[in-house]
């Protein structure tokens, strides 16, 4: 991509700006990506809203969303922390600009989330996330080409907490991060 923006540049004196040269790399990794696939049996994977097995005492409770406007490629992201009686404790939000899809937008609350908690000295967290095919993607630490950077973040913050574990939440059951997320896209 770099090489094409250069040729633009040089023979059609078009000038692209750093963002729009990233969106063509995304867009051309996922093409990539997309042709290297071969079909495989469907995995069968357990996203559920509870985890398997029980929490530890004094686990935090994570619900993470994000809003994503593919035309401003505009997102904003939004986390609530909840003790193990489900009263809130916390909350968090941000804005991103340039984000490449609604699935990165996703990966970027979990991660802002994960930093969030950490800041807090949280070190038992249980995070809940209504992307099934982000939590897939995590918990099997592999996922599609334009999440490798934000997944590894992920990893790595995770790998800081005593207890940490990675749950699909139903939409209709993660209203309140939605807003909080949602309410970033005006800010």
């Amino acid at each position: 991509i770099i090489w094409v923006e250069r040729n633009r540049l040089l023979f059609e004196r078009r000038i692209s700006t750093p963002e729009e040269a990233l969106v063509k790399a995304i867009k051309a990794a996922r093409e990539w990506e997309a042709a290297q696939l071969t079909p495989q049996k469907a995995l069968k994977l357990n996203l559920r809203s509870t985890p398997e097995k029980e929490l530890p005492p004094n686990t935090i409770t994570c619900n993470t969303d994000a809003a994503w406007i593919a035309s401003s490629t505009k997102a904003g992201l939004g986390w609530i922390f909840f003790d193990s009686s489900a009263m809130e404790i916390n909350r968090g939000s941000s804005n991103q600009l340039h984000v490449s899809s609604a699935c990165m937008a996703e990966a970027l609350a979990v991660r802002e989330a994960l930093l969030h908690a950490s800041s807090l000295g949280f070190t038992k967290i249980w995070l809940r996330s209504d992307s099934q095919v982000l939590m897939r993607a995590i918990n099997q630490k592999r996922g599609p080409t334009e999440l490798f950077g934000v997944l590894s973040d992920i990893v790595s913050l995770s790998s800081s907490f005593q207890f940490c574990c990675f749950s699909f939440l139903p939409r209709d059951l993660n209203g309140l991060a939605d807003s909080i997320a949602k309410a970033q896209l005006c800010a």
